[in-house]
């Protein structure tokens, strides 16, 4: 059987049964797809209908291998000149993958998973709900089907912001343009509560500063921590005291009136709080109000995993490569040849696949999509 024929008829087979495949306002949306012979193809407006029945004749006709719709609706979303379409507002969307982590390069495709788990947990508790304090009802998490998860946020405030506005989050998360000068300019014009990185650096800044003073060396610079702690050694007197006191409390004074170590110890400080708690996104596509994203629900064309939706109080125990295999490859076996060697856990069983194998359809789907075979 020819690969991409037995490729487009299993995803035929899924799209025909799968009745979940949509997206919100359907017919304000760009549609675009790529398919499994052919290039990229949008500007594409689907009628919504309480069946879907325009839409799922054209996912049994077309076969998508990856199937987009944009963050926007749009008054006209089948011309071709985005000032034609009539925007009339975005999701604000946030990527999570494996392009953005550091070292992801060595990890394999678990491991690469659960790093970014990692980081959509925080931003969803950290910062959307946390910082931003945004209702969980107006945030969809989704696995991606790929390599790691989309956070979509749909509110009226989120609904209208321009590019400049989603890119202000998008530093926000990243923990963009953090540094101790522009900490001490911020602190030094006006006082900060509530939430936020500021009030955190300044805990975490109190932190390392005790710790340096009464002996520990809480960062990794041992020069920097002795220097600090020879200060007030040498120096104990009245206004020295007065001084480590309010530096070694909370409050936004002390930024005013820094030593060149202790400068150089909040610079050390907000580094390390960064790579910890910012959350590593795709800022352009957190930008980007004309973005095409995955249909939830479609399958991904490198794996064949579904772009499901998951339950963000249940995120922690959620596993996509038990929970994204779609039902629809679990029945039959093919035989592969194998091209590159790889081991992977897929619906609870450990695959060492190598050589030439019989496996079942959802491990083939998965190598061939994946490049790491072929049909034998």
């Amino acid at each position: 059987m020819d690969e991409t024929d037995y490729l487009i008829t299993n995803f035929r087979k899924y799209y025909i049964s799968e009745r979940r495949v949509h997206a919100t306002e359907l017919s304000k949306r760009e549609i675009g797809y790529i398919p499994f012979k052919g290039t990229m193809t949008r500007h594409i407006m689907i009628r919504d209908d309480p069946n879907r029945s325009e839409l799922l004749s054209f996912l049994r006709e077309r076969v998508p291998r990856h199937l987009y719709h944009s963050v926007a609706t749009y008054r006209n979303p089948e011309n071709r000149s985005m000032k034609d379409k009539g925007w009339l507002g975005a999701e604000l969307i946030f990527d999570l993958d494996a392009d953005h982590i550091r070292g992801a390069e060595k990890l394999t495709y678990e491991q690469i998973l659960a790093e970014v788990k990692k980081h959509t947990q925080r931003l969803v508790e950290k910062y959307l709900l946390g910082y931003m304090n945004i209702d969980i009802n107006n945030i969809s998490l989704y696995f991606s089907g790929g390599r790691g998860y989309h956070v979509h946020v749909n509110n009226d405030a989120m609904y209208s912001m321009n590019s400049d506005q989603r890119r202000e989050i998008s530093n926000l998360v990243r923990g963009e343009g953090l540094n101790a000068k522009g900490m001490i300019e911020a602190v030094s014009r006006e006082h900060f509560y509530g939430k936020g990185w500021i009030p955190e650096i300044d805990q975490k800044f109190v932190e390392n500063l005790n710790g340096i003073i009464s002996g520990e060396n809480p960062i990794d610079d041992e020069k920097l921590s002795y220097r600090i702690r020879e200060y007030f050694k040498r120096n104990q007197n009245e206004r020295v005291e007065s001084r480590k006191k309010m530096l070694i409390t909370r409050g936004y004074e002390k930024y005013r009136n820094l030593l060149n170590d202790e400068i150089l110890l909040l610079e050390r400080t907000i580094t390390a709080l960064k790579d910890a708690e910012s959350c590593e996104i795709d800022e352009p596509v957190s930008t980007d109000i004309h973005r095409l994203i995955r249909f939830p629900y479609s399958l991904h064309g490198k794996t064949g995993f579904q772009v499901i939706n998951v339950d963000i109080n249940g995120f922690k125990d959620f596993d996509p490569l038990i929970e994204a295999i779609p039902k629809q490859f679990m029945d039959g076996e093919i035989r592969i040849k194998v091209n590159r060697p790889f081991r992977i856990t897929l619906n609870r069983e450990n695959w060492n696949i190598e050589n030439s194998q019989e496996v079942p359809t959802y491990v083939a789907i998965y190598s061939l999509l994946s490049g790491r075979a072929n049909l034998e």
